[in-house]
């Protein structure tokens, strides 16, 4: 059984170029006929990336450059899946033109959905043009979901949400989260014995990250300890961050910047703000890529991980409980703790699952 795995962006983003490369990696390692493809008008230095399409020669304003990639993005899908069996098509948001290729598809289309798209929509809050848009998802959203063969979501909670669009139809759950290519490098441990060292990092920190109220909590709590933020922060936090000296703001790091800063941290951080999607649980590439470097998760929401995973612990925005936690797993060594999380975020076991799932729907 031959597998597309496509999606569509206006521009190119390293999270997500990073998930289907790895995914598309793990697929050759495992022998099984899988190609990850995104198509973007904007390649943003990706343009030699074997999984990135690009949309040349459209011409202009923006929405007739956004109907013309759309217009060639479907029209090139419908030609490469005479190769495939399967299409697993990654939900494109407010898209009128999604519901109509799938209908018209023969072979199966699986929809992959990462978020509670119209709730989304909504906390950003733009006015007449939040209206328009979360209206648009609500109805051609639904369409598309109606006519697919099946929801692929990266957890339970989503592929629930989703459902629930198309009044419960798919009785069959496909949970399909997000993981890495786990690298076998020694991991450095440059960890202090006394004052914790914790990490948040984000591409820029959003409202459903909760960096606001992590940081509004600063002042309730006395003890040392170096909280270090990579990444772009709104002009409020970085105002809130620069009047305590044990927060550090770094920016946005490299490779191997964020590989030396990792070998001292204790612990990372994930979101906390992510009730303002409507939203409990999440599947976030950069708790996969904390776990990769063995530093056990504080986070304010649910995972994939079960309740006996002692490396993820959900909780408040509240450095008591946040310091008590990393000094617990300052005794535990990096290694044990990648080595406890493989299972749960290594693409190659995660795509075999999903590969097995889908073969056993098509036979």
């Amino acid at each position: 059984m031959k597998i597309l795995h496509a999606a569509y962006m206006k521009d190119a983003s390293s999270g997500i170029v990073n998930q289907m490369y790895w995914e598309q990696e793990a697929a050759k390692e495992l022998g099984i006929s899988w190609k990850s493809i995104l198509f973007v008008q904007n390649p943003n230095g990706f343009h030699n990336n074997e999984i990135v399409t690009v949309c040349n020669d459209i011409m202009g304003g923006e929405l007739k450059k956004w109907f013309k990639a759309k217009k060639s993005y479907y029209s090139w899908l419908e030609g490469i899946m005479q190769e495939y069996d399967v299409l697993i098509i990654r939900h494109s948001l407010c898209d009128p033109f999604e519901p109509f290729f799938i209908r018209k598809m023969i072979k199966p289309v699986y929809i992959m959905h990462h978020t509670f798209e119209i709730d989304e929509l909504y906390s950003y809050n733009y006015g007449v043009k939040t209206k328009i848009k979360s209206l648009m998802e609500i109805y051609f959203g639904k369409k598309s979901i109606s006519y697919s063969k099946g929801i692929v979501a990266v957890t339970k909670e989503i592929f629930l949400y989703e459902n629930s669009r198309v009044n419960g139809k798919f009785k069959k759950e496909i949970v399909y989260p997000n993981g890495i290519i786990s690298q076998h490098d020694i991991i450095l441990d440059d960890r202090n014995d006394n004052i914790p060292e914790i990490v948040f990092i984000a591409s820029y920190f959003n409202g459903w990250h909760g960096l606001d109220l992590l940081l509004h909590n600063l002042s309730s709590i006395n003890d040392d300890f170096i909280l270090h933020i990579v990444g772009d922060v709104s002009v409020e936090d970085e105002l809130l961050a620069k009047k305590d000296s044990r927060v550090i703001l770094h920016g946005h790091l490299n490779n191997i910047e964020i590989s030396q800063l990792m070998s001292k941290m204790w612990i990372g951080l994930a979101s906390f703000g992510l009730f303002r999607k409507g939203m409990k649980e999440a599947c976030t590439l950069k708790v996969r890529e904390y776990l990769n470097y063995g530093l056990p998760i504080y986070s304010g929401h649910k995972d994939i991980f079960p309740e006996e995973f002692e490396y993820y612990k959900f909780g408040e925005p509240k450095f008591v409980d946040i310091l008590s936690f990393a000094h617990l797993m300052r005794k535990v060594s990096k290694s044990e703790v990648k080595q406890a999380a493989i299972k749960f975020i290594d693409k190659k076991i995660l795509l075999k699952e999903l590969y097995e799932q889908l073969l056993e729907e098509k036979s």
